[in-house]
């Protein structure tokens, strides 16, 4: 998807890439690349602790001069899937940008899985063209990472709080101005207690966000908790009651966001 922001007589366009893919610039100029890797999924289990997943992490090219005769490969992580009853949540993909001027690839590594315990933070490689980022932050046993834009991410939040983690950058949800900066959302998904016999379907992360966790107890009950949002980790799920099932949040996919910059 592509926005197209006005400004003094020309067109800044800003690209919204949520699909591996080859791009290659539409118009001569300057961007600001952001990207994001993927969230890792929690787990389920009908004992404690719960185990959440981690944030993908964050990257940063400032701005780089591009043609239309260049070209780029750009890859976006998916998020790791939720594991149930014990089973490990899987691991987020990493998003990576590699092409014309840029020195080597770049990449942004997807948080990981939570199994015996939560998932650790996802980390930045590469170098050259200013490329500076942060690592996701990592799950607890109370919620997933989220993504940090001007620092570490946030790790999920135990007790008192019993939430997953919120990003730096919050705002009403994942946006771009033209000048070389990003937000996400401002609500990450909050811990619950549920008592019901129906597969339950939480509030999911923000953008940037880590999902909750969910503790249930009910017999033969199935409860599922909460996704992180764009980046973020899957929430941790525990279902006390025998014959229960707990499935754990899945990891939010990554993303690659290109501005043009009018300067």
């Amino acid at each position: 998807m592509t926005v197209i922001l006005g400004g003094g007589g020309e067109a800044f366009p800003q690209l919204t890439i949520t699909q591996s893919q080859t791009w290659v610039p539409e118009l001569d100029g300057n961007v600001c690349i952001h990207v994001v890797g993927a969230g890792g999924g929690g787990t389920g289990y009908t004992t404690y602790p719960t185990y959440s997943g981690g944030a993908g992490a964050y990257g940063k090219i400032p701005t780089l001069a591009v043609t239309t005769s260049g070209s780029y490969t750009l890859v976006v992580g998916v998020g790791g899937i939720g594991g149930n009853n014990g089973n490990t949540g899987g691991g987020g993909g990493s998003s990576t940008i590699a092409g014309t001027g840029l020195t080597g690839t770049k990449t942004c590594g997807g948080g990981g899985g939570a199994y015996t315990s939560s998932g650790s933070g996802g980390s930045v490689s590469g170098s050259g063209e200013s490329w500076a980022g942060f690592s996701g932050g990592a799950g607890s046993n109370d919620g997933g990472g989220a993504v940090g834009i001007y620092a570490t991410g946030q790790a999920g939040q135990p007790i008192p709080a019993m939430r997953g983690g919120m990003t730096d950058a919050q705002s009403g949800g994942l946006a771009m101005s033209g000048f070389g900066i990003i937000c996400g959302g401002s609500q990450p998904s909050l811990s619950q207690y549920l008592i019901a016999s129906v597969f339950n379907y939480p509030i999911q992360g923000d953008d940037l966000c880590g999902g909750g966790t969910t503790i249930y107890s009910n017999n033969g009950g199935y409860v599922r908790c909460s996704d992180g949002g764009v980046g973020g980790g899957g929430g941790a799920c525990r279902n006390v009651a025998s014959g229960a099932y707990a499935f754990g949040g899945a990891g939010g996919d990554g993303i690659i966001l290109i501005q043009y910059l009018p300067w």
